[in-house]
């Protein structure tokens, strides 16, 4: 087929491109409960272009119950490349004071944002965005670490 005329030509990147085509039609028709195990097998063998696509349509449509089934470090990894990030904050900069406050600021013009009471009058040492910038993390003097949601403080 297209397959065996691709490679019989010695295009490779042609080939790639309908193996992926492929893939992609064979997974699309694949039922959930299938779906994760074809990935987690993918993953088991090292089958990484098999695995990639699995792992794409299963974070597109497969019920949390499908997922809650799947192995930790598929899951991990599916999160991790294909779930959509949630746009980060690159203009916000989370500032500390030594009265316990977390002040944010909108680091392109400098205006103040939003000021959070963190640690009720005391030094707070650090503060930290999560990869993804939901959160946002400050520990004090007292030894206290505290979360914070960025979307609602």
């Amino acid at each position: 087929s297209t397959l065996h005329a691709a490679d019989y030509c010695g295009a490779q990147a042609c080939k790639l491109w309908v193996e992926n085509i492929i893939i992609k039609d064979h997974i699309s028709n694949l039922e959930p409960n299938e779906l994760r195990r074809l990935t987690e097998n993918a993953r088991a063998c090292h089958a990484d272009p098999l695995y990639e696509a699995a792992g794409e349509e299963l974070a597109k449509r497969a019920p949390v119950d499908v997922l809650r089934n799947a192995s930790s470090d598929v899951l991990a990894e599916i999160v991790d490349r294909h779930v959509e990030k949630r746009q980060r904050r690159i203009q916000e900069l989370a500032v500390v004071t030594s009265n316990g406050k977390l002040l944010i600021y909108d680091s392109a013009t400098g205006s103040s944002l939003r000021i959070v009471d963190a640690h009720s009058d005391i030094l707070i040492r650090c503060v930290a965005y999560s990869f993804d910038s939901s959160m946002i993390a400050t520990a004090s003097r007292d030894h206290t670490a505290r979360l914070w949601n960025t979307d609602t403080y």
